[in-house]
């Protein structure tokens, strides 16, 4: 009797075998996350991570020396409720919580990339988090991942969009390493527009259309770094686009009869190029850690005559605009600088302190000045006035200059833990504080409690609401909130002398965003 075996079971077979033997390594953790605001407790609905799973494959140890490959992977789900009612009954809050529904869940690998190990270094190829600089979180030289400003209140480091990359590590020495990185596409910043749990948000909101068409937008950098026993230092360089999108253009365009006009504005990503240093010194018990970009920056030489107008216009339903009347451009262009300097000194009573010390200041900053004539009404901008920069910390968006401390304390074999920061804007006196509570209940499983507090400046920035009335992305007039009264000259049109008001100070919008929040993790 004959025994047939099918060639494709003992191909799976085979297959089978060499996948069991290859090293398989994984952690991640499980969260459960509520805010609520500390002035009425109502709920934020802030996204959150609720699953976050990373893993490495690689070759069995019997191949050893000749293992040199993996792969690494860390997936993502995210969570978001649309509406819950605190005051119904606890199963319809649980339903709510969970139900799709009324929950946005969001799939996705943070990071997939392949890691090749030769003799000289690391070669990785796939979609991947970065880490550049010296300093912990605001580093004005990490610039290579773009934000996701959703995340940036959550304690991990969950704040990166991964970026489809190659890196090259070259390892000369001990003490000498180099690295080069190509980046195929760019990707901007996430910061949410027209979210009303969200506490900051961009001076305009702008459409698909009213961006520059750009096919290919590629991004490179690289750095040197050496080293020795007591300090490391690292140069960098860096040459791609902005994260945040900012004004390029306008044209003006007519209907077919010369009687109704529209302003049609165009947005784009500024290129920019960075050199850096970076230090790390050790001295004796003290830890020094500081970062130094220098940007320079300048507007995209695209032209948009030859647009056509495909705006949401409300007479566009019925009449088209085709006649283009004119065309201006904005020219953005500066150099500036971003700082950030780190201090971190065990005190008495086993503390672990840290303070940092921020600084921004714009340099040689140019723009055209332009007016814009329609029937109706004239605006006269200044393109200097409607700079900001595009790359570097994330704490530039808050202040010019701020100074951060935290102090950290573990009790109870480090079962309890007890966090202080406080953050203070050196420039108009805003500040933001935030008292943690953590407690490991049991191994892998910590249960943390935090109160946030921002402080703002309305005596100098009073609250200020923004409306688009015609449509074209920008925001228009602006209402005092106490007056209810018109804060420019009533024409719908923005002053160019009101932009730099940052919206008009972020730290009173983070005061009305002052909450507690609740966290229950476990890591596996």
């Amino acid at each position: 009797m004959k025994i047939k075996i099918n060639k494709y079971y003992i191909s799976f077979v085979i297959i089978l075998n060499i996948v069991c033997t290859f090293n398989f390594d994984y952690s991640g953790y499980t969260n459960i996350y509520a805010i609520n605001k500390s002035a009425d407790n109502s709920v934020i609905k802030m996204p959150f991570r609720l699953v976050s799973y990373d893993f490495t494959i690689s070759e069995p140890s019997f191949l050893a020396p000749y293992n040199n490959f993996s792969i690494s992977a860390k997936y993502g789900l995210e969570h978001k409720i649309k509406t819950l009612n605190s005051k119904a009954p606890l199963t319809n809050i649980l339903y709510d919580l969970v139900s799709s529904s009324n929950v946005d869940y969001k799939s996705n690998f943070r990071e997939y990339y392949i890691s090749y190990f030769p003799s000289f270094g690391e070669i990785k190829i796939g979609k991947q988090l970065h880490a550049w600089g010296s300093v912990d979180g605001n580093s004005p030289v990490d610039v290579l991942n773009p934000i996701d400003y959703y995340y940036l209140f959550t304690d991990l480091d969950e704040t990166k969009i991964g970026r489809e990359s190659i890196v090259l590590d070259y390892y000369h020495s001990d003490n000498l390493k180099f690295q080069y990185i190509y980046m195929p596409n760019h990707v901007s910043n996430n910061i949410p527009a027209n979210d009303p749990d969200f506490p900051l948000t961009l001076p305009a909101t702008v459409e698909h259309y009213q961006f520059l068409d750009k096919i290919r937008m590629y991004e490179y950098g690289g750095y040197m770094q050496a080293s020795n026993n007591d300090t490391e230092f690292t140069l960098y360089y860096f040459k791609g686009y902005d994260r945040n999108f900012n004004l390029h253009g306008a044209n003006v365009f007519m209907d077919d009869w010369d009687i109704n006009s529209v302003i049609d504005t165009v947005f784009s990503y500024r290129k920019t190029e960075m050199v850096a240093i970076s230090n790390v010194s050790f001295i004796k018990d003290l830890t020094i850690r500081s970062d130094f970009a220098y940007f320079q920056t300048a507007a995209a030489s695209d032209s948009i005559e030859s647009r056509v107008y495909t705006g949401q216009h409300k007479l566009s339903n019925y009449i088209d605009f085709n006649t283009l009347t004119a065309t201006n451009y904005f020219d953005i262009s500066a150099q500036y600088t971003q700082y950030c300097i780190q201090l971190e000194y065990s005190l008495p009573s086993d503390i672990d302190f840290t303070t940092q010390l921020f600084g921004y200041q714009a340099l040689n900053v140019k723009g055209n000045e332009i007016q814009i004539s329609i029937p109706g009404f004239e605006i006269d901008l200044d393109g200097k006035e409607l700079f900001y920069p595009g790359l570097g910390s994330s704490t530039a968006t808050l202040s010019k200059r701020a100074l951060l401390f935290n102090f950290n304390k573990t009790f109870m074999d480090d079962m309890i833990e007890a966090q202080f920061t406080r953050l203070l804007d050196l420039e108009d006196n805003g500040s933001l504080i935030q008292l943690k509570l953590s407690y490991d209940i049991i191994e892998d499983l910590n249960l943390s409690i935090l109160i946030y507090k921002g402080s703002g400046n309305r005596k100098k920035y009073p609250d200020i609401t923004f409306i688009d009335q015609d449509g074209d992305g920008i925001n228009d007039d602006k209402l005092d909130n106490e007056t209810g009264e018109e804060a420019n000259d009533g024409d719908g049109i923005p002053d160019a002398d009101m932009f730099d008001e940052s919206l008009l100070y972020p730290f009173n919008a983070m005061d009305d965003f002052s909450h507690i929040r609740f966290q229950l993790q476990y890591f596996f």
